[in-house]
């Protein structure tokens, strides 16, 4: 009887040793998003410095520029532990609202639109502090705003829906970053607790494509030392 317990205890111990090793191994990741508090949505101007069609960019100085200058640029936090992952691809969406022309004797309306790129970077060193970002050209912001007048405030006052899933070697990272996550439903009643696979409502149609990496912008290579090298198509 006695040894019957010692093998039971024996192989009770094995299995929790078992199970913190396993738990041990799941948590070993390699890249880790950061928090959803530091995840940017802001508009920025192209410098002067880099110009645009023979004439020099709005200041960034200029708090009364039009939209016509302003993109809207999308900035995920993120880390990396080995000392270069050969690839880290990131997919971004947003939520957005395209205006449907009146049709004869009707009203102009609006349809849900959910926007989504991707930003893929190559031989990341590793590091705390890293960002993979995305943009949305001036026109595009213009175009997906909705009917609300000053609608496009809408994405940097961060009442727009806004979510960011990293890949490694083409396998899901755990976890996500979601603006709305710790809200019951996101301002526009999309997203949020109730509402958290927003991004794949059939309501909603997929603009692909829409968010820009880096280097299809003005402000590389301005930026190329904020983010890890590109890798293009």
């Amino acid at each position: 009887m006695e040894s019957i317990k010692v093998a039971w205890v024996g192989l009770l111990m094995f299995a929790l040793n078992f199970s913190a090793f396993s738990q041990e191994k799941k948590t070993e990741t390699n890249v880790e998003l950061g928090k959803v508090q530091d995840l940017t949505v802001e508009f920025d101007t192209v410098p002067d410095s880099v110009g645009a069609g023979g004439k020099s960019g709005t200041s960034l100085d200029d708090v009364k520029a039009g939209q016509e200058g302003r993109w809207l640029r999308i900035e995920a936090p993120f880390s990396t532990k080995k000392k270069f992952t050969p690839e880290v691809k990131f997919k971004f969406y947003v939520e957005g609202y395209e205006v449907v022309p009146a049709a004869e004797g009707g009203k102009t309306s609006e349809k849900y639109v959910v926007l989504t790129g991707e930003a893929v970077y190559r031989d990341v060193p590793g590091g705390k502090k890293q960002y993979a970002a995305v943009f949305l050209s001036p026109a595009s912001v213009l175009r997906f705003a909705g009917l609300k007048s000053g609608g496009e405030q809408d994405w940097p006052a961060r009442k727009m829906n806004v979510k960011v899933e990293a890949f490694e070697g083409g396998s899901p990272v755990e976890g996500g970053l979601d603006l709305q996550s710790e809200k019951e439903k996101g301002p526009s009643g999309r997203g949020g607790k109730k509402d958290p696979e927003w991004n794949k409502n059939s309501e909603g149609q997929e603009i692909t494509g829409a968010l820009l990496a880096i280097c299809d912008t003005p402000f590389w290579p301005k930026d190329y030392k904020r983010y890890p090298q590109p890798k293009r198509p």
